[in-house]
């Protein structure tokens, strides 16, 4: 079926965008029922954009009402078989209004100053049929000027915006940035990218447009093929953003206008672009089984965020090293920050990597005040185990950029049907073998410890770790003003053990006020193998708990290479 969508922006301020879709059923389709999405592709929760849905209306060619029932969250089923309408009842029009007021990369956001438009919270499709070429015309107000997004603009006035896909899930695959951004462009290999930027950043001497040509290059030359006629990077700068989610030929990134400035905040920013525009490989063409075709009223639940999220979240930090636009020892510096988050998470002894993708669905994307003592980030993990995989693979003659290749090829081969993990196992073992194929797929399948300083030593590098011993409670505070909260308990943790709660808050330390002022400074009187009585309003009640306090677990304080030369052929 072939579907016409116009959007209609005239409120801005209300937060509201109008949708009309327009189409023709068969004669025999009595009823058909059109949906609005549960859930993004790439963000593995159930958002119930439903929820943003208001005055659905069904007409036919003559403005005559249709019946309709909604029949599930976010589903609207239309019957075409009433017979008081006079007109050709063939012909439908759709119509609904959606709030958006959520500024995130998976949901749309509208205000004076712009319009996001992230498409499964926009637009409906119908259950049991597949679109070909649907169409969407965007009608906004004067005082915009311009509409970044990947869908192909076949616009044949140049007052008036209309877009084409090929089928409904390029449609909501591709967002749309619609306001005064400020745009720029570059192209690599004769194909144009688009640079769209919402917001502003602090004063910094960074050229994001030629370090993020530099990325494209980089990782497009990796992987030998550009499978995209353009690419559209969208960017929204505000405080406190963060964040990233791939499309088919085109990412919407959020970062904190603040961060740019120091250099960690940067090469921050830098990874996030190599991650999501990695995707465009990995995810949106190489994927797991059940990772489309997509339903998208249900979960799609896969064992295999290893593959989709942990190696890229290990070549997002190779590539921005690779691309030279960080050093050997920033890289080993981010690499020390991932091992040291890893060893703070009891989860991992808990949840693998398997177990953890599977999950995804209530665990990782619902996080709660146990989530890091029940299960380990597959982003986190997965980066690691791939950092393994990489070193074993080069220690047999082989990289990481072969398996890229092998991935790639398979994709080539059969680009309708996703993978399963044992084609991914088989690629390894005929790259290195079956004792590395057992070793990387024990490190996917179980929860023992990864002894990652033996691997380390293999590209010369030596792990560091802290000497000092520093008091230790266990607990992350969460600050109310001056009020000290408690936000999670870790397991284990002398908090854990003497009964201090999540949403604790401290009053008081051996009678001493506490505040957020001193408690950031408690390393410096409180005193290890010493009981102290902390007093906290739990629930309303005053309680005092006794906890003694122990000694911090040891942090790795560097990654030193002892041989530049050595630990740089394994990074290129």
């Amino acid at each position: 079926m072939n579907l016409k969508y116009k959007i209609n922006i005239e409120k801005p301020e209300t937060h509201y965008l109008s949708v009309t879709i327009t189409g023709a059923r068969n004669k025999t389709d009595d009823k058909l029922s059109f949906f609005i999405p549960s859930w993004s592709p790439g963000s593995y929760l159930m958002r119930e954009y439903g929820k943003n849905i208001r005055n659905f209306k069904a007409l036919n060619a003559v403005g005559e009402y249709y019946q309709f029932m909604q029949t599930d969250k976010g589903v609207y089923e239309v019957d075409f078989k009433n017979s008081l309408l006079n007109g050709d009842n063939s012909q439908f029009e759709i119509s609904y209004d959606v709030f958006c007021h959520e500024l995130t990369v998976r949901t749309s956001h509208i205000d004076l100053s712009h319009a996001f438009i992230h498409g499964p919270s926009v637009f409906m499709g119908i259950v049991g049929v597949d679109l070909v070429e649907p169409s969407v015309e965007i009608n906004f107000p004067p005082l915009w000027s311009k509409i970044s997004t990947g869908l192909r603009d076949i616009s044949i006035k140049p007052e008036v915006f209309i877009y084409s896909a090929s089928n409904y899930d390029d449609l909501i695959d591709s967002p749309i940035e619609i306001g005064c951004q400020e745009t720029d462009g570059f192209r690599v290999a004769g194909i144009d990218h688009e640079l769209s930027w919402y917001g502003s950043t602090m004063p910094h001497d960074h050229d994001l447009k030629k370090d993020i040509k530099t990325i494209v290059e980089t990782i497009s030359d990796t992987m030998g093929d550009i499978p995209y006629e353009k690419y559209t990077f969208m960017t929204h700068f505000a405080p406190g953003l963060f964040g990233g989610l791939e499309h088919k030929n085109s990412t919407a990134l959020q970062y904190s206008s603040t961060s740019m400035v120091d250099r960690k905040g940067y090469i921050d920013w830098l990874e996030l672009v190599a991650h999501e525009y990695f995707h465009t490989w990995n995810v949106k063409r190489i994927r797991p089984l059940e990772l489309g075709p997509f339903d998208y009223l249900s979960e799609a639940m896969t064992r295999m965020h290893w593959l989709t999220e942990g190696l890229t979240s290990f070549m997002d930090q190779l590539f921005v090293h690779r691309a030279g636009l960080c050093t050997q020892e920033e890289y080993l510096e981010r690499m020390k920050v991932n091992l040291n988050r890893y060893f703070s998470i009891p989860g991992r002894k808990f949840h693998s990597l398997e177990d953890s993708s599977f999950n995804s669905w209530i665990k990782l994307y619902r996080p709660d005040e146990n989530s890091n003592n029940s299960t380990i980030s597959y982003y986190l993990k997965g980066g690691l185990v791939f950092f393994v995989l990489n070193i074993l693979l080069k220690r047999n003659d082989s990289c990481i950029n072969d398996l890229l290749s092998l991935l790639w090829k398979r994709y080539l081969e059969n680009p309708a049907v996703g993978m399963i993990d044992s084609e991914v196992y088989k690629m390894i073992d005929s790259l290195a073998g079956e004792k590395v194929k057992d070793e990387f797929a024990h490190m996917i399948r179980s929860t023992e410890e990864i002894d990652f300083e033996k691997y380390l030593k293999v590209m010369g590098v030596k792990v560091e770790y802290t000497e000092e011993s520093k008091p230790w409670i266990g607990i992350t505070p969460r600050y109310d003003a001056e009020n000290v909260k408690i936000k999670n308990v870790i397991l284990d943790s002398p908090a854990h053990k003497f009964g201090l709660n999540a949403e604790d808050e401290i009053i008081a330390i051996e009678g001493m006020r506490i505040h957020k002022g001193n408690f950031s400074e408690h390393e410096k009187f409180l005193k290890i193998n010493t009981t102290y009585t902390f007093t906290v309003s739990r629930l309303g009640y005053i309680v005092t708990v006794p906890v003694l306090i122990e000694k911090a677990p040891r942090i790795i304080k560097s990654l030193k290479s002892l041989n530049e030369s050595l630990t740089e052929s394994f990074l290129k």
